[in-house]
């Protein structure tokens, strides 16, 4: 029966994001009408998509977020589906691909508008990796190949950082105090990996210790989840404290948001760091492990196991 329904689910699920899509996320794609400038493909990214999603959310980096982090589920669930789709569809969304933006719009904004679950072109995209991933163990096992999942988790990473440096613009710019700004990095990075350990217990799977989902560590080299944490607070406090920016000031010239979009080079800078950095160590750490890569809780688990899923009986 699974067989049989996912070819309809796929076709139904396509034709939807299709339709949704059409008006409202090619912004990305299509130079705007009497654009004539040649960007190439580093120009695309940087302009049409990395510099873009300050004010959108470019399917670019859309497509590439709402994959991984149904990989992961999967992953988590020991390589196979999961066991209700009922409960997957939901939890797959809110702790293990939105959990930083859902719980960032929870303590930060004001009547919390959730904008991560108010946004038909995400539905659409997680419904359909959901639906793939779920379905397809030959698109499950692509998708986890060793060179294949670095680059994926790339993706995922340069979406993930855009979003940590944008979601702390706006969580400043509202209250402009410092504690603010820490306290959202906090929230950005750690959400995810206690609500998939609260996933984990609820589906009564072996929790891991903390340690080992994140050991207690400031080398941001070695774990990407730390390196995050430090991009912000690095972030922050160069917009505040070394521009005119002084946003901390009774009188201060600019918000953060206005701030960030002065110095949009800078945040693209901050995107990009992380992403080479990811890079090197993923590759780094393949090689010198025998061509094992890391997966694990946001991929920073120490622990050395393969990404390859096993072959189902």
């Amino acid at each position: 029966m699974r067989s049989r329904a996912f070819p309809a689910l796929l076709l139904v699920t396509a034709l939807l994001m299709a339709s949704s899509w059409l008006p409202t996320s090619t912004l990305a794609f299509v130079a705007e009408e009497g654009d004539t400038d040649f960007k190439g493909p580093l120009g695309w990214l940087h302009y049409d998509v990395i510099l873009a999603a300050r004010t959108s959310y470019p399917l670019a980096l859309m497509s590439g977020f709402t994959c991984y982090g149904n990989v992961l589920l999967r992953k988590e669930s020991g390589d196979k589906p999961y066991p209700s789709w009922l409960f997957g569809w939901l939890l797959g969304m809110v702790c293990y691909t939105y959990p930083g933006a859902i719980f960032s719009d929870l303590l930060f904004v004001p009547n919390a508008p959730l904008r991560a679950m108010t946004n038909n072109n995400i539905l659409m995209c997680f419904s359909f990796w959901y639906i793939v991933i779920q379905n397809s163990e030959k698109v499950y096992r692509f998708l986890c190949g060793k060179h294949v999942f670095i680059w994926l988790t790339t993706w995922w990473l340069a979406d993930a950082t855009r979003a940590s440096l944008l979601f702390l613009e706006r969580a400043v710019t509202h209250q402009p105090v410092l504690a603010r700004g820490v306290w959202q990095a906090f929230i950005w990075c750690g959400a995810g990996p206690v609500a998939r350990l609260i996933e984990k217990s609820i589906r009564g799977e072996p929790v891991p210790s903390l340690d080992k989902v994140q050991p207690n560590t400031l080398n941001f080299l070695k774990y990407p989840l730390v390196a995050m944490f430090w991009n912000m607070i690095f972030y922050l406090c160069y917009l505040a404290y070394a521009t005119e920016c002084n946003l901390f000031s009774k009188d201060a010239p600019m918000t953060m948001v206005e701030c960030g979009n002065k110095y949009q080079d800078f945040y693209g800078a901050c995107v990009y760091g992380p992403c080479l950095l990811h890079l090197g160590r993923a590759y780094y750490a393949m090689y010198s492990q025998g061509g094992q890569v890391i997966f694990g809780d946001g991929f920073c688990m120490g622990l050395g196991r393969p990404v390859t899923p096993k072959h189902r009986d």
